[in-house]
C-alpha cells in the first residue's frame, strides 16, 4: 500500500519522501480564478488559502522538485504528483477554464493525475486529453461497485472511497472491481459529513467551519405542535444522542498532537486496519492535511509508514495494530472510537471497548 500524501512547496518534498511518502497531491486555486468567480466558487474542494496553490508556474516547480525526489538512491523511481481539481460540479465556462489548465500542465508532464468529481468534467478531460490519467475523488461517493464501475468506464483508472464506508465494504468493492485502483483515508480528515453531498460553505460570513459550529440543538415532535419532549425516557434517548454528536464534534476538530514521544498527529485515524487494507490490496492510504504544517505531515506519514512496514516485515495483523494503538498513546480516543475511520478494524484484546448497554449486572437470588 502507497502512502499518499499532501504537498504545497518544494521545500516540503524532501523531508517528506525521506518521512515515507510514495506520492504526493496538491491542490490549485488559480490567480485568475478568483479574478473571475471570487470566494463563492471554488475550482476545488479548499478554499483560497493554503490548502492550495495559487500559480501554474508554482505548481510546476513543485512538479519537479516531486518527479525527481526518488531519483539518485539505490531505488530509483519517479514520485508522481496528483491535482485536485474536485468541485461537484462545473458551469461550462469554469470547466473551460480548468480544461485549458488541464492542457497546459499535461503538456509539460506536470500532474501525473487529475482528482475530480464532477463526470461531465471528467468525460471532458478523456475526451480533449485522452493520455491524461484521471482519479475519482471521494466527493463522487462511490459506495457500491455500480459506481465504481461507473467511474471507471468514464476514464478513471483510480476511485477514491468515501471515509465512511466499513471495511466489508471496501473488502466487497475490492472483490468486485480488481481492475480498478482504490483509495483510504487514513489520517487527520475532520468531516463528519458525506462530503460528495455536502453544499455548505467554509467561508460564510462571521461562522468558522458551518459544520464544525457548536449549534444549539432542540428537539420538538412535529405531531404535537412543535412542542418539546415531555417522555422523560424519549428526552433520555435524545440527550444521550445529542452528547455523542458533541463528543464526536470534539474528536474530530482535535487538531493537535497525542501523548508518548511520538506525538502523533490527532484527529480520525485508520492505523489499526492497515493490516486489513493491506491483505485487501488496496493501493493507497491517504493522508489529509493540505494545509497542515510540515511537522504534522512528516509526522503522519511517519506514523502510517511505522505500521504497514511493521505488517510487511512481520505478517503479523495483531502485532501491527498493537503498535498502532502505542503509537497513538490516547486509550481513551481509541477505546471510545470517536476517532476511528474503521471502528471493526479494533479488538477487544487491545482496546477496552466500551459499551452503551443499560442492564444493570444481575446479582444472586441468594446468599453463598
Amino acid at each position: 500500500m502507497q502512502i499518499l500524501c499532501p504537498v504545497n512547496s518544494p521545500e516540503e518534498v524532501a523531508p517528506l519522501v525521506d518521512a515515507g511518502a510514495d506520492e504526493f497531491y496538491c491542490g490549485l486555486f488559480p490567480t485568475e480564478w478568483y479574478e473571475k468567480w471570487g470566494r463563492g466558487s471554488w475550482p476545488n474542494r479548499r478554499g483560497p488559502g493554503p490548502a492550495n496553490i495559487s500559480k501554474i508556474d508554482d505548481l510546476a516547480r513543485l512538479a519537479d522538485s516531486v518527479h525527481t525526489a526518488g531519483s539518485g538512491g539505490p531505488n530509483q523511481r519517479r514520485v508522481p504528483l496528483f491535482v485536485a481539481l474536485n468541485q461537484q460540479f462545473y458551469p461550462d465556462d469554469q470547466a473551460d477554464f480548468l480544461l485549458g489548465i488541464a492542457q497546459d500542465l499535461q503538456s509539460r508532464s506536470a500532474v501525473d493525475a487529475f482528482i475530480v468529481s464532477d463526470p461531465g468534467f471528467m468525460g471532458l478531460l478523456k475526451t480533449e486529453i485522452p493520455e491524461a490519467r484521471v482519479f475519482s475523488s471521494t466527493v463522487s461517493v462511490a459506495t457500491n461497485a455500480q459506481a465504481v464501475r461507473f467511474l471507471a468506464d468514464l476514464g478513471c483508472s483510480r476511485v477514491i472511497l468515501s471515509r465512511h464506508l466499513h471495511l466489508a465494504e471496501v473488502e466487497s468493492l475490492q472483490q468486485s472491481v480488481p481492475d480498478v485502483e482504490l483509495e483510504v483515508f487514513l489520517l487527520n480528515d475532520n468531516c463528519y459529513f458525506e462530503e460528495g453531498f455536502c453544499s455548505t460553505t467554509h467561508t460564510m460570513p462571521g461562522f468558522g467551519v458551518y459544520c464544525m459550529t457548536p449549534w444549539e440543538l432542540r428537539v420538538t415532535r412535529d405531531d404535537q405542535g412543535g412542542q418539546g419532549l415531555s417522555d422523560p425516557e424519549e428526552r433520555a434517548r435524545w440527550d444521550f444522542l445529542i452528547d455523542e454528536h458533541r463528543r464526536f464534534l470534539g474528536n474530530l476538530s482535535h487538531r493537535g498532537f497525542g501523548g508518548g514521544r511520538a506525538a502523533v498527529p490527532l484527529g480520525p485515524c485508520g492505523l489499526c486496519a492497515i493490516p486489513k487494507l493491506m491483505d485487501l490490496g488496496i493501493h493507497s492510504g491517504k493522508i489529509v492535511g493540505r494545509e497542515a504544517s510540515l511537522y504534522r505531515k512528516i509526522r503522519s506519514v511517519q506514523s502510517v509508514r511505522y505500521v504497514r512496514d511493521s505488517y510487511r516485515e512481520t505478517g503479523d495483523a495483531q502485532e501491527a495494530k498493537k503498535k498502532a494503538v502505542e503509537l497513538r498513546a490516547d486509550p481513551r480516543g481509541c477505546s471510545s472510537g470517536m476517532s476511528c475511520y474503521y471502528r471493526s478494524a479494533r479488538d477487544r484484546d487491545l482496546i477496552p471497548l466500551p459499551s452503551r448497554s443499560t442492564k444493570k449486572p444481575t446479582r444472586n437470588a441468594t446468599k453463598p
